[in-house]
């Protein structure tokens, strides 16, 4: 996958405990992680971004309601409404393809299963990488 350091994903650099970490999708799938960021920014303004990648052909996008201190600081359900919204944005990629972000299906043709369009389908190798 193209590692996505553009600007798009710059707002969520703050969120990162990392600065070196690497987002880990396909360009087609940056305004998609963009704004789950905004969903998930606007009800926990602290949260802490753990990975944002593709898994299983949906993204993956992991994160604490805030940065974790020693016996916790966040409550369970905290936890379920941060999951309720980032669950949202895993079911939109199901449909959208991760190389140009037009309305993709599941391909499953690789060594890794991927969300592709019909013009992207023949332009990814058979590893998978885009």
């Amino acid at each position: 996958m193209a590692q996505a350091s553009d600007d798009v994903l710059a707002p969520l650099r703050h969120h990162v405990s990392d600065p070196s970490y690497q987002f880990d999708v396909g360009t087609g799938w940056r305004q998609l992680v963009l704004e789950c960021h905004q969903a998930v920014v606007a009800e926990f303004p602290e949260y802490e971004i753990l990975a944002v990648k593709q898994k299983w052909a949906v993204l993956s996008f992991q994160a604490r309601p805030r940065t974790r201190r020693r016996g916790g600081n966040w409550t369970d359900t905290e936890d379920e409404r941060l999951q309720t919204l980032i669950d949202a944005f895993a079911d939109r990629s199901k449909a959208i393809c991760e190389r140009c972000g037009a309305h993709g299906s599941l391909r499953e043709s690789r060594r890794i299963d991927l969300v592709l369009c019909d013009q992207c389908e023949p332009l990814v190798p058979e590893h998978g990488r885009l």
